[in-house]
């Protein structure tokens, strides 16, 4: 189950039921949800291919973070291998170590954050840069 004091909107999660990934449009006491209405229904998320789902919300405890993996990093972040263990965000010279600890990321070469999961990973790069980092699945 993810901690909702964690999360914002735009964070990524996923349904440990259903295993579809989902980005936050807006979170509640118990639920995420209630980002507008569509054919007279109240849609809570919008799932990562931009359909709505048939919901009215969706409760902490059916969604977890997403493991970050170096394949996520790549793919979705769009960091490229610069070393062994070093990857590269070129296009804001934002940096990723995975050493025994997890995955470390900072501006330039020093001071490495831990993330751990994706919405880790979002929130930090938000902390630092002052914007969303893009995702491309």
């Amino acid at each position: 189950m993810i901690n909702a004091r964690e999360l914002r909107i735009g964070n990524k999660v996923i349904n440990n039921h259903t295993n579809t990934i989902y980005t936050v449009k807006s979170i509640n006491v118990t639920d995420i949800g209630y980002s507008g209405f569509l054919n007279g229904h109240i849609w809570p998320l919008e799932s990562v291919d931009g359909q709505p789902l048939d919901a009215y919300g969706i409760g902490f405890g059916v969604l977890d973070p997403i493991l970050l993996t170096q394949e996520i990093i790549e793919k979705w972040f769009g960091f490229e291998k610069i070393d062994f263990d070093y990857f590269e965000l070129k296009t804001e010279n934002f940096y990723c170590h995975i050493d025994e600890q997890g995955f470390g990321f900072a501006l330039e070469h020093d001071n490495f954050y831990i993330c751990k999961y994706v919405h880790e990973l979002q929130n930090l790069y938000f902390a630092l840069m002052g914007k969303e980092i893009t995702i491309n699945f």
